[in-house]
Parts: structure tokens; sequence; C-alpha cells
């Protein structure tokens, strides 16, 4: 008898390696970026800091440098940079060209290359982010006349030469406004290529502030209260589909690898950011990469949670994710292609007898597979329905809007009670009573392991920062949706029974 009931007591806890794993991930990849917000950003900062063109060249015309960023690749040419303001000098490593041209082995002569726009994040040592936001365009040249003046080789350099990409860096990431700065710079080049300087000056003037002395001081300043449009989450989720895109939504609360492919820069890259965007106002603390340049498909190979966007044509090179070996023991990569659905995992077999549905795997194998995750199933299924409900709007920032406000009632359910622990919550003690004040068993059990979570824990030690911290556009909003659908928990972080029950009948 004594030994049945020691047996018993061995057993494990349950979601005991999910827990595991979630410290693990958060010990060894998101303490630096906790200190990284302990740094408060200045009152006024520029917007960009930093303009590049980026231009392919032949590898013989390119710097020593360009030539190792291209790594093992043996394309005749190479991205290189064909101008930078202000000069780079000591500071050209913090800017790989490929990062900035990701698809340049497409280069032919008769290649149709579409002129494109794309943000790509870029991450130093520190773990400092900061954003730059690419344009692609034509530049002028001769007429074609000049063609036949040319020999072949001549002739091949001057088309491959043709598109560049001008860059703008900035530790915002504000597509609208990059757009809009973009298109009416490369205009004005165009016209006159000897306002580039002067044009360049002024744009690193351009000033990001909520100081009434910043805006005495200059003339270039946008204000942070200005709303820039939200990003178009509503336009990804109608292309990829509601089931795919929570599994991928899970997946990065999960902090699983993921992998965004597509044929295509700009469907893979937006796709990427509108992903980790459909977080908020929780942030994505790991490896992020928009689009992985041709030249860098071994960055899928990281061990640590990433989503990293990489084009259809580069996928034979990380084919052993694609197909792991029984002995691998790594976490199984999420592979999802933009156009035709879910690659990783193959959800069918957790269908438990319904039929599959062509083209599209059903709500059923969805939540199925959300469990095994370790998500509890009422509150994955409540979302699907959720965001389901918000793709009926034909405006589409109105849906934006509902979709938000559908992923931000999700958390609330979840965890909107962690205000009541204080700034003391992410002690050990203090994570199990969190986790214990919810008033249902379900989320109780997926709170034990989530409370580990790196992207909880960065969330929760931000917003104990105080006046301090970092403010989030959609903070106020959030504030709103905690009062209404929060767990009831007393001010010691107890749960409170009776109104417990009628908040389960009302909210459940």
């Amino acid at each position: 008898m004594e030994a049945k009931v020691k047996s018993k007591m061995k057993q494990p806890y349950p979601n005991s390696s999910l827990i595991r794993r979630a410290r693990l991930i958060r010990r060894s990849t998101t303490n630096q970026y906790c200190e990284q917000l302990k740094q408060l950003k200045e009152d006024d900062g520029s917007v960009i800091h930093q303009i590049l063109i980026i231009r392919l060249k032949t590898r013989s015309n390119a710097t020593d440098y360009e030539r190792a960023c291209v790594n093992t690749s043996t394309a005749k040419y190479i991205p290189s940079v064909d101008f930078a303001y202000p000069p780079m000098g000591s500071n050209r490593r913090k800017f790989p060209p490929p990062l900035f041209y990701p698809d340049f082995t497409k280069c032919t002569v008769q290649r149709k290359e579409s002129l494109e726009a794309y943000s790509v994040i870029l991450t130093n040592e520190k773990g400092d982010r900061t954003f730059a936001y690419c344009f692609k365009f034509l530049s002028k040249y001769p007429p074609e006349e000049f063609d036949l003046l040319l020999d072949d080789e001549e002739r091949e350099l001057r088309h491959n030469s043709r598109y560049s990409v001008l860059v703008f860096v900035s530790v915002c990431s504000e597509e609208v406004l990059f757009h809009q700065l973009a298109s009416d710079f490369v205009s004005a080049i165009q016209k006159d290529s000897t306002k580039i300087y002067s044009m360049c000056k002024d744009l690193l003037n351009l000033t990001l502030s909520t100081s009434e002395e910043a805006y005495k001081r200059s003339k270039y300043v946008i204000s942070q209260n200005l709303q820039w449009s939200r990003c178009d989450i509503y336009g990804a989720i109608k292309k990829i589909g509601v089931q795919n895109s929570i599994l991928i939504f899970l997946s990065l609360l999960a902090e699983k690898r993921i992998i965004i492919t597509g044929s295509n820069v700009t469907d893979v890259s937006k796709a990427v950011q509108s992903f980790v965007r459909l977080l908020a106002p929780m942030e994505w603390p790991h490896t992020l990469i928009p689009i992985i340049p041709d030249s860098q498909t071994e960055l899928c190979h990281n061990p640590t949670p990433y989503i990293c966007g990489i084009l259809r044509y580069n996928l034979n090179r990380v084919k052993d994710l694609l197909c792991p070996l029984p002995e691998d023991h790594q976490d199984e990569v999420t592979v999802l292609d933009v156009e035709r659905g879910v690659v990783l995992p193959s959800l069918e077999i957790l269908n438990s007898g319904s039929a599959t549905k062509e083209k599209q795997f059903n709500s059923r194998v969805l939540i199925n597979y959300a469990c095994t995750m370790g998500f509890p199933k009422s509150a994955v299924s409540d979302l699907l329905a959720s965001v389901k409900s918000c793709l009926t709007y034909k405006n589409s920032d109105k849906s934006n809007y509902k979709i938000e406000k559908a992923v931000m009632i999700f958390y609330a359910k979840l965890f909107g009670h962690y205000k009541q622990f204080g700034e003391d919550i992410l002690t050990a003690r203090n994570r199990k009573r969190f986790a214990h004040a919810h008033p249902c068993s379900d989320v109780r059990l997926f709170l034990t392991w989530f409370v580990e979570n790196g992207i909880l824990q960065s969330f929760i030690f931000q917003n104990s920062q105080g006046s301090q911290r970092r403010v989030h556009r959609l903070d106020s909003r959030f504030e709103e949706i905690l009062k209404k659908y929060s767990p009831p928990v007393s001010k010691k972080g107890k749960r409170k029974k009776a109104k417990s029950l009628m908040w389960k009948l009302f909210t459940r």
C-alpha cells in the first residue's frame, strides 16, 4: 500500500514538461529583453537615423565585407551599399546588404521583378531592435537605344543594376508614414539627383516627440499622439484563413519555432509582421526576421523560438526541418505557406471523427491541437468564434478594431487578474498563487506553465515599471477590457467564490 502511495506522489505535475520548457526558454532568451525595458528612450528621438540605397553589383565591384555577407552563394550579382547617409564608417557591419535585398539570387536579364515595399527588423548583440523600411524602385537610365552601344556583359550589368532598394532605418515601425516618405524621396531624386543630400539631412531632422519644446526647436516633428493607421490584420487573416491564423497566434504564445513562406517578399514579410502584431498589447521578445535573405537560410536552424519569413524556393535548404528524423528531439517547427495553408504540423491526424474540409482543416482539428500545446479548450473555441465574427464587417478598419478587441478579451479572461498581485507577481510563490486564483480549473492548469512564459513575463515586467514604462497604443483599451472581463480576485490574490460563479456564467 505504501509503495502505491509513493508511486502516486512521484507522478509528474500536470503540464510539468510545458513548465520546464517555458522556464528554459525564458531564462535563455528573454532575460536580456527585460533588461532592455529598464532603459528609457529619450523624450525626443529622430524618426530616421540611417538612410541607405542598396543596388546589385558584380562580385568584383563589391567590398570584401559585402562578398562575405552572401556566404557560399555563387550569384554573379550581389547586394551592395550604393549610398549611405550619414556615412556608415565603422558601423557598416550593422547593415548587411542582403538583409535589405533578400531575393537577390533571382537576378537574371529576363526577370520581371515586382516593385515591392517591405520591412526588416534588425537586432543587435544587446537585443535592441530597430526597423528598416525597404522600398524597391527602378533607377532612371539612358534610353534603351543606348543598349546598342554596349557589349553583352555591359548590357547585362545595366539591366541588373536598374533595381535599387531605398532603406529608412528607424526605431519606429510605421509603414504608412515611411511609404509616403519613400515615394516622395524617390520621385524627387529621379527628377534632380543633386537634391539627395539635402533631402537626407531634412529626413534625419524628423522628430517623434510629446515635448512642447521639441515643437519650438524644429519644424520636422511628428506627435506621438498621431493616429497612424494600424496594421491590416484583417487582410492577412482573410487571405490566410481564420484557423491558420489562430494556429500561428497560439504557436507564438507557446513560443514555438515558426516559418512563414510564400512566393514573394512583400506577402511573406507582411504576414510575419501581422502575426506578431496580433499579439498586441503583448510583444514577441524572441528572434523576428520578416524575410530571410537567400544566403542566410541557416538562421532557420536556430534552436530557440523564432518567427521568420523565407521564400518558397529556399525551402529545400531547410528540408531537414520540414522532414525531421525520428531521433531529432527538438520541438517541431510550425510552417505556414501564405498561399497554400499549413504545411507543418500535419493536423489531420488529430482530427477525431469530423471530416476535414478541402484546402482548410476544420475547427475541431485546431482545438484538439491547441489542447496538446496546453491551451484551455473553451478559451480557444471562444477566440475562434470571435475572430470569425470579426470578418463579417465590410470595413477593414472596423474589422481590425474588432479583432484586436477579441484578442484582448481572450487575454483578460485568462490572466486579466495579474494586477491584483502587484509588482511581486513574478516571485515563485506568487506565480503559483496567480495560477491558483483563477475560477476555472482548465485555465488554472494552463496558467501553471504560461506564467513561466517569456512573453507574459516580459509584458508583466513592462507594466510594473509605472510611469517609466513604454506606452502601447492599445493600453487604454486593454485597461477597460480588463475591468469588464478579468476573473474576480480579491486584493489579497484569493479567488472570490460567489463572484466567480457569476463570472463563469456571464463570460464563458
